[in-house]
């Protein structure tokens, strides 16, 4: 062969590596990992009980990932971070502090993250202040400035991998004014999911070229996505019609706390992750790129359980001044119990610890009559002896300070018998006790019960016909007769769909949350008589002539 034709075979050679080495890649892979509803679980211990799954052990399984695969990670949260636990608010929101949350969110490469109702439980300051220290944006595409109408968080992040162009947008349910006191969120304002969707994605895709939108929506699902049962809760709840919204591709939700695995709904790849850390989403994506574009060619799923996996012990050792310091502040004796106390069937019967609750709530407000609810399942049995901050925090785990109202007699029976629809019924037909039958669709922080008068509950009786021999100071109740009902500042603005309370005058207000009320109250008191008054009872006048029970 010449050495004309030895070049010329030497440059198509080189030009042919140089071509293949430059073409883009035909196929990708990528693999998306999405939290929700952290509420502050940064470790399994921070209030030194042991809880099932933590960031830390997020953090564990996240690394263990990221050694077994070598294709692109994107890490997402779609919010609810900022409140839920004693570590994160003690530091944080009462003493100023960065947020542990967001600090080991930081420290795991989270790449975005959707604003949540329960970032503005404090207020826009702690709000604020923990966007400005993450190293990721709080996306919400939906929450408007009033006077400008623009975004006042950023409403999309654009990422490139591997000539792969994602658009994220982030949403939020539009529900906060039905749940917050208005000053939480004093200027902004909140679109409908969908209608932000219908904007926001059209322009992620057409002006910025995306090929894979993702969407991270702090909501759930307002129709079950597998039986197709409506679930009522449209108001708050959107996933149902966004997943409808042409242009998105993947739809990780929140909101809901539901144990939702990844699958194929109206063409959208839809999951969510449970909360408190105890699921780590894992979607595994693989693309095909055509005429230009990036397709999604097939997906796995699953949502992996970390509810007992290892921790990431350097999360451990970075959070342990701080756990060490919250553990001192909860275990400060506030006084003494005289006897045991426990919230076990205290939505069967009058019981001390919700009776302290509504104690609580008449002293501080001057009111004539309190309506409060069981905020948690998780309530530790408190012992004869010291009552502590953490059980305190325990009991009353929301951010709620309180409002007073003035309602007429016969908008208290409304509202009462509102609450009664979980009492749905008795059943006696066995030799045992009867047994209670309730409302599965009736949460467990929206059965609330009532100080102040005394009353009687048949759950045999129609839905709003439940509340009977209704009486102030032993008299039957006037319903044309004005009172001053005090309860949390979720309930005044409409929180549970309770009727007459939403745009009611706020007669008074406490400046301080609950939690802090009801233990500045028992500090006050040498002993804690733990007793209940009995002002309310299950269906006496039934004749069945058994003990009820809980079903």
């Amino acid at each position: 062969m010449s050495r004309v034709h030895s070049g010329i075979l030497f440059r198509l050679i080189i030009f042919g590596i140089l071509f293949l080495s430059s073409a883009p890649a035909k196929a990708l892979e990528l693999t998306i990992l999405h939290t929700s509803d952290l509420h502050g679980a940064v470790i399994p211990d921070a209030d030194g009980s042991p809880r099932p799954g933590s960031l830390a052990r997020v953090g564990f399984e996240i690394e263990k990932i990221r050694k077994e695969i070598t294709h692109p990670i994107l890490l997402l949260d779609s919010g609810d971070t900022l409140q839920g636990t004693p570590l994160e608010e003690f530091v944080h929101v009462r003493k100023g502090e960065e947020s542990p949350t967001i600090e080991v969110m930081n420290r795991l490469g989270y790449e975005a993250m959707a604003v949540g109702n329960h970032e503005f439980n404090f207020g826009l300051g702690p709000l604020r202040s923990a966007e400005k220290q993450a190293h990721f944006p709080f996306l919400a595409a939906n929450a408007l400035f009033e006077d400008s109408e623009k975004p006042a968080f950023p409403p999309y992040k654009i990422m490139e991998i591997e000539g792969l162009r994602i658009g994220i947008l982030g949403l939020i349910t539009p529900n906060i004014p039905g749940w917050e006191d208005p000053e939480n969120y004093r200027g902004l304002r909140f679109e409908a999911m969908d209608e932000s969707a219908k904007i926001w994605v059209p322009r992620l895709r057409h002006e910025e070229n995306c090929d894979l939108v993702i969407v991270l929506a702090h909501t759930g699902f307002e129709v079950d996505p597998v039986s197709g049962k409506d679930e009522g809760t449209g108001i708050e709840n959107y996933a149902d019609r966004l997943s409808r919204v042409p242009g998105i591709d993947v739809l990780l939700t929140g909101h809901v706390h539901r144990d939702l695995s990844p699958m194929l709904y109206h063409g959208v790849i839809v999951s969510e992750p449970m909360a408190h850390a105890r699921r780590l989403t894992r979607i595994d994506l693989k693309l095909q790129k055509e005429s230009g574009h990036w397709k999604i060619e097939d997906f796995r799923g699953e949502n992996i359980n970390v509810d007992d996996t290892p921790v990431d012990k350097g999360i451990i050792a970075e959070m342990a001044e701080r756990r060490d310091r919250v553990l001192a502040f909860l275990a400060q004796p506030l006084t003494q119990v005289d006897r045991p106390v426990s919230i076990r069937n205290c939505r069967l019967q009058d019981c001390a610890a919700l009776d302290l609750i509504h104690q609580v709530q008449l002293e501080v407000s001057g009111a004539e009559i309190s309506m409060a609810s069981l905020l948690s399942n998780r309530t530790p049995d408190l012992a004869a002896g010291p009552v502590t901050r953490n059980w305190v925090s325990a009991l009353y785990t929301y951010a709620n300070s309180l409002r007073t109202v003035s309602v007429t007699g016969a908008e208290l029976m409304d509202i009462m018998e509102y609450a009664s629809r979980y009492y749905a019924g008795l059943d006696c037909s066995g030799k045992g006790p009867c047994r209670l039958e309730t409302n599965p669709d009736v949460r467990h922080y929206n059965i609330d019960s009532f100080e102040g008068v005394s009353y009687r509950i048949d759950p045999t009786a129609p839905e709003g016909h439940r509340v009977w021999d209704l009486r102030w100071h032993g008299k039957p109740l006037d319903l044309h007769q004005e009172f001053t009902l005090v309860c949390n500042n979720y309930r005044a603005v409409g929180g549970g769909g309770f009727p007459h309370l939403k745009g009611k005058k706020i007669l008074w207000r406490s400046s301080r949350l609950m939690s802090d009320l009801i233990a500045d109250e028992l500090s006050k008191l040498k002993e804690w008589t733990a007793l209940d008054d009995d002002n309310w009872v299950i269906a006496p006048n039934l004749g069945v002539g058994r003990d009820i029970q809980a079903n």
